[in-house]
């Protein structure tokens, strides 16, 4: 599992008003935070932390005048258009434990069904998973070449490594084709109307006299 630098500040102010003014001066509110050690609130690059998420990087190597910790990104809050970064989580990690976090999930192949016209639903985008903090892996592949029409995959579908745990319920739908919405609702309305009788006369609408 591929780690990455962060050099961080440590922040004296806390509270809503201490955020929006570390915000405005480039940098991002988080929290370190886990082991039973002391919460310490810090204040990272935008620019570096940003281009860290891009990698796919999870774990981290938090560093401040002279002090390091290894760290998980746990989670990371972004505002209503999912872009600006507003506040990161980090956990502390021993390098020997077995941690659970999120990791997307890739499609790869084609699928016969689309290319019969089907419709391609990836429900689920990532999954939860539990394995050594040195050994998460950048994603989860999944090879849709024989997905057809009308199938799908669960998660007790999905390979991993023997190293690693899917924590997510095996009944859950990731990925699955199905025909196309306006060609399904048209035909249930079609049966459900019945065949129109030409000679009937439309409600409201008056006999011709001859």
């Amino acid at each position: 599992m591929e780690t990455q630098a962060l050099g961080v500040e440590i922040k004296k102010e806390f509270g809503t008003r201490a955020a929006r003014k570390c915000r405005r001066s480039g940098l991002i509110p988080a929290i370190l935070y886990g082991h039973k050690q002391e919460n310490l609130m810090l204040a990272l690059n935008k620019k570096e932390f940003t281009k860290a998420l891009d990698a796919g990087i999870k774990m981290v190597n938090l560093k401040w005048n002279g002090s390091e910790e290894t760290a998980l990104i746990k989670n990371v809050q972004f505002d209503t258009f999912g872009k600006e970064v507003l506040h990161a989580d980090f956990v502390r990690i021993d390098l020997t434990e077995r941690v659970s976090t999120w990791v997307p999930i890739e499609l790869f192949g084609a699928s016969p069904g689309v290319q019969e016209g089907g419709i391609l639903d990836h429900a689920m985008k990532e999954i939860e998973i539990e394995c050594l903090a040195t050994e998460i892996p950048k994603s989860i592949r999944i090879n849709i070449a024989e997905l057809v029409i009308g199938k799908a995959v669960h998660v007790n579908d999905v390979e991993v490594p023997s190293n690693v745990k899917i924590l997510a319920n095996p009944d859950n739908i990731v990925v699955s084709v199905h025909f196309a919405a306006e060609e399904k609702e048209v035909a249930e309305e079609e049966l459900a109307a019945g065949p129109e009788v030409i000679t009937a006369r439309k409600p409201g609408v008056e006999k011709a006299e001859d």
